[in-house]
């Protein structure tokens, strides 16, 4: 599924706001907006404390439909305060979703209804849409419909003999937990990928055997769950991929304790021993292809998976060269995925066009409005970008620097060659000694 809107209402910092986002199947002429390039893509872009976590977290439990009752999810300052107001008013999110064959739904469209209810010093989560039948695969945990993760700013990767992960949550909540809980771990590599690599070898060495033996009939069939080869192929192909051309390349092999190996200049080195922004990346996509596995229908590719992904702070230690890339690689890599994720980086900006991005504004009584801006933004420099209105900076010099080109200019204007001068200097290099 993939949700195509949402109306916030009481909901941490907002009010009453609505927005509507890109996906595969959107109807962007409807819209009243060009299709982008990238049309599963969703950049969510505020200052701090404007509600960018908030419409995450808004967004998966409007997505856990009828089950958000029964999540495990403890909805924690969920509804807003204001001042003035003598008692807690419900919040109330109200979505609609677009689904497809792989949600084995009834209807086009789903429609949910949750409210975070006040009751003494605690909050209590409700579906209050009232039909519950079209959204009845949601209940079953191996089911492949309504496909949903979501991460949280904190995510990290815990050691494989120790996964943290609650046990209180239903399965498909436990995928969005991260935006809730501040120690929620992502899932190593090394406590899932063996697996599909032992059913890739198991398989070939039974059709050796099939092909050595002309009386195969005797031969044990190997159970279906096992015929996990081209899993393990894909795996490490969109691995290898989303990682792209940085120092460290994903080997397969692993060490003595079970640890995948990273390569560099002909060195090999474990996972735990890479740098934490290589880590916090690394390990974020390992999860995030984990999640893709379990859910992807039967006979059909990785790349074919449909859903929802959600990432607050995808540019968390991400190296410049990264963030500008990021999110095509990820939009590319699997076109069928709805991206939604946050951001401050004007590099990531740069990378989308105006109809991918949802900006936070500022509302009435310190409040937040969801909006877009029609701004050609895509190909600008970061510069460029932050003197936008996506950013609204009036300078992106240091302050210092800022006043002495101010009072050059002025002199300049005023006819002085010498300051004309300097400030083409003081334009072109850093103020300190050096070149």
């Amino acid at each position: 599924m993939y949700i195509d809107h949402i109306e916030i209402e009481n909901f941490r910092t907002f009010r009453k706001s609505k927005i509507t986002f890109c996906h595969a199947n959107q109807d962007f002429v409807a819209l009243g907006m060009p299709e982008p390039q990238l049309p599963n893509m969703n950049l969510l872009l505020a200052n701090n404390g404007y509600g960018k976590t908030s419409l995450l977290k808004a967004i998966a439990l409007a997505a856990l439909g009828p089950a958000v009752g029964k999540s495990g999810i403890y909805p924690y300052h969920l509804i807003r305060r204001e001042s003035g107001r003598k008692e807690l008013e419900r919040a109330v999110l109200t979505a609609s979703f677009r689904a497809h064959e792989q949600d084995a739904a009834p209807a086009s469209y789903l429609e949910s209804c949750v409210e975070v209810i006040p009751e003494g010093d605690l909050e209590i989560l409700e579906w209050t849409h009232g039909d519950s039948k079209l959204w009845h695969p949601v209940f079953t945990s191996g089911s492949d419909a309504f496909f949903m993760v979501g991460y949280g700013a904190t995510r990290r990767v815990s050691k494989s003999n120790r996964m943290e992960q609650s046990g209180k949550s239903s399965p498909r909540a436990a995928r969005v937990m991260g935006l809730f809980e501040d120690d929620y771990s992502l899932r190593p590599l090394n406590t899932w990928l063996p697996r599909y690599k032992e059913s890739k070898q198991l398989i070939e060495r039974y059709e050796k055997l099939e092909d050595e033996n002309s009386s195969y009939e005797n031969l044990v069939p190997l159970p279906f769950e096992l015929d996990l080869r081209e899993r393990y192929d894909q795996v490490v192909h969109l691995l290898n991929r989303l990682v792209g051309k940085t120092d460290w390349e994903f080997t397969g092999k692993q060490d003595h304790e079970g640890e995948y190996l990273y390569g560099k200049n002909g060195a090999e080195v474990p996972f735990p021993a890479l740098s934490d922004g290589y880590r916090a990346f690394f390990g974020w996509l390992g999860d995030l292809l984990f999640h893709v596995c379990e859910t992807c229908p039967s006979g059909k590719k990785l790349k074919e998976n449909k859903g929802i992904v959600m990432v607050d702070e995808i540019d968390l230690h991400l190296h410049p060269q990264w963030q500008m890339t990021v999110l095509q690689t990820l939009a590319k890599e699997f076109p069928n995925i709805q991206f939604i994720v946050t951001s401050h980086s004007p590099l990531i900006v740069g990378s989308l066009e105006w109809m991918n991005i949802i900006v936070m504004k500022p509302g009435t009584k310190q409040s937040s409005t969801m909006k877009r801006i029609e701004w050609a933004v895509h190909g600008l420099d970061a510069d460029q970008v932050l003197l936008t209105d996506f950013f609204k900076m009036k300078s992106t010099r240091a302050p210092g620097n800022k006043r002495t080109l101010k009072q050059l200019t002025l002199k300049a204007r005023g006819g002085d060659t010498e300051a004309a001068k300097e400030l083409l200097v003081q334009m072109s290099r850093g103020v300190e000694t050096g070149k």
